[in-house]
């Protein structure tokens, strides 16, 4: 009988560490998968800013755009499975470094709804006259280019060399 208890709670043990393992596998992967989406916005906002050509605004917006909602899609699930791994390691939840992850997370989904999101809809809906005129309109390039676009960009930045950081170092 021991030994069926014995066995059993090798089970248990190993069936928990490939449950963690999985689950700080996938956190990883969506890490991986947000910082190519993170690449493929920066890009486009960089180009967004140096073209003169407005169908290539366009297709700069709509890149950042998509990478914008598989940024948004991939900090989710990062969060997800960085708190199930977290959980099922065994760390308790409310340590300072984890109670910071899960403010900055939770801005660096927010801020972007409220601001990127709404100058690229607003750029957007100005994409008819522009190519109707053949150039890319002033207010188009203020929103995405403008000094207000430019802060929260920074600050995004700043938000997400923070967030690893704290994942690395867990400074709290």
């Amino acid at each position: 009988m021991s030994t069926l208890n014995g066995m059993l709670t090798g089970f248990a043990r190993n069936y928990s560490m490939v449950l963690s393992d999985t689950f700080e596998l996938l956190h990883i992967l969506f890490v991986y998968l947000l910082l190519g989406a993170l690449g493929m916005i920066t890009y486009s906002s960089v180009m967004v800013a140096k073209t003169n050509d407005v169908q290539k605004f366009g297709i700069y917006l709509s890149m950042g755009r998509v990478g914008g909602m598989i940024s948004g899609g991939s900090l989710v699930l990062v969060g997800v499975f960085g708190f199930l791994a977290t959980w099922e390691f065994g760390w308790p939840l409310t340590q300072g470094w984890l109670i910071a992850a899960y403010i900055t997370t939770g801005v660096a989904l927010i801020v972007p709804t409220f601001t990127f999101k709404r100058w690229g809809e607003q750029a957007d809906a100005l994409m008819a006259q522009a190519l109707k005129e053949g150039r890319i309109l002033p207010e188009q390039k203020e929103l995405m280019t403008g000094t207000k676009f430019r802060a929260t960009e920074i600050f995004m930045y700043a938000l997400l060399i923070f967030i690893a950081y704290d994942m690395v170092f867990k400074p709290f």
